[in-house]
């Protein structure tokens, strides 16, 4: 089975409590999250497991996301 994710994510400064959708660079689940925000700024948050979310900091500033939803679940014909 392959998941598939949105090319959009939620993350939110955690500094001002402001959430914003950034555009999704590269994602491995449980792993990293690259995104852009306005394609100006590129943020790199690395999966934390014990809040279970992904957190990175930029320009002295603390993010955090959920990282993308799903979109749907594909059956490969390999069995």
């Amino acid at each position: 089975m392959k998941v598939k994710y949105e090319d959009k994510a939620m993350v939110t400064c955690v500094d001002n409590e402001k959430t914003l959708e950034a555009e999704v660079l590269s994602f491995l689940p449980e792993k990293k999250l690259s995104v852009s925000v306005d394609r100006l700024v590129k943020l790199e948050l690395q999966y934390k497991p014990q809040p279970k979310e992904y957190q990175g900091h930029v320009m002295g500033k603390t993010f955090i996301s959920k990282g993308p939803k799903p979109i749907y679940t594909a059956k490969t014909s390999r069995g």
